[in-house]
């Protein structure tokens, strides 16, 4: 059948919503399914790679894997149970309540207004039989302890029981803890100011979620800008900010000069991922990109928002 997508995100700038119409919803084995690339269009995922044996796309934050065939699907590096897909003809479905577990988003079906509601970032997780309180916690990125305290109203014991909706706990930032000081390899100046010089060329680029690499779409998110200035100039980044966020040497606060990487929480997000990167250029500031206005230069250090926000600190070797 036919339905219309209503979508609310949280970015940087507030909220926006979106409704898309004529979208296709199936059931099978009595769950909604919902079109498994229209979905991630529409969620951002614009970065979609397939094999003979599984899917992979990433919104700029981290890479989401589903096999073609199989219930274990990744989040990043955490493995988590899902749904089968289903295959119609040539396209492929997946359950809303795989959306809402993979994708960090809530998502429901109103059957009476032919309806799918889509909320980004996620309020709640729903649980799978095979569920544990561990499992659960590493795929939300926080603790046992937190996710019992969110959840007071159920007594939370193994096995979860399947089709619970637990609330996740509240996306705080995560506190950089400091490091014994050493001598760090880090770029030169002459290799950070031809990284700076070369993201200051495209200031007003405009930003896409979940980007296409650049050649292609003419766009950037916050990594794959990085992953581009960088690789002009022969150093290699992967593509997502939680891949990044692993990358050369971490640093503190302290220590932060130009040409290093700095993480932060995203307004899309409530599993307190890593979900957003800037480069360092000096003076406080940074060079970034979100929407809008793209490609630009932020003061982070001394605006309360970044500062909440701030995850950690990455020296890169070059």
């Amino acid at each position: 059948m036919k339905v219309t997508v209503r979508i609310r995100s949280r970015s940087f700038d507030g909220y926006t919503d979106k409704v898309i119409k004529n979208q296709e919803l199936i059931f099978e084995d009595k769950k909604p399914y919902m079109g498994f690339y229209d979905m991630l269009k529409i969620l951002g995922y614009n970065d979609i790679e397939s094999n003979s044996r599984r899917y992979r796309g990433t919104d700029g934050s981290l890479w989401v894997t589903l096999p073609k065939s199989g219930t274990i699907g990744r989040k990043g590096l955490v493995s988590m149970r899902m749904d089968p897909m289903y295959y119609e003809g040539s396209k492929s479905f997946i359950s809303l309540r795989t959306f809402n577990r993979l994708f960090n988003v809530d998502i429901r079906y109103i059957k009476a207004r032919k309806t799918v509601i889509v909320r980004q970032p996620a309020l709640y997780f729903i649980t799978m039989r095979g569920d544990t309180l561990q499992s659960v916690a590493r795929a939300l990125n926080t603790t046992v302890s937190q996710l019992r305290l969110a959840n007071k109203r159920y007594c939370l014991r193994n096995p979860l029981p399947a089709n619970v909706k637990l609330r996740i706990p509240g996306a705080h930032p995560v506190r950089n803890k400091p490091t014994k000081a050493k001598a760090y390899i880090n770029l030169t100046p002459t290799k950070a100011n031809a990284i700076i010089s070369l993201g200051r060329r495209f200031l007003g680029t405009p930003y896409e979620f979940g980007a296409a690499p650049y050649p292609q779409s003419g766009t950037f998110d916050c990594s794959s800008f990085q992953k581009y200035i960088f690789g002009r100039n022969g150093i290699f980044l992967p593509r997502t900010s939680s891949q990044q966020s692993r990358r050369g040497t971490a640093i503190t606060r302290s220590q932060i000069r130009r040409g290093d990487l700095v993480f932060f929480t995203s307004p899309r997000y409530s599993d307190r991922r890593v979900g957003h990167v800037g480069l360092h250029i000096g003076s406080g500031d940074m060079i970034n990109t979100f929407a809008p206005p793209g490609v630009n230069i932020r003061d982070w250090q001394n605006r309360a928002y970044w500062q909440n926000s701030y995850v950690k600190a990455r020296r890169i070797s070059g």
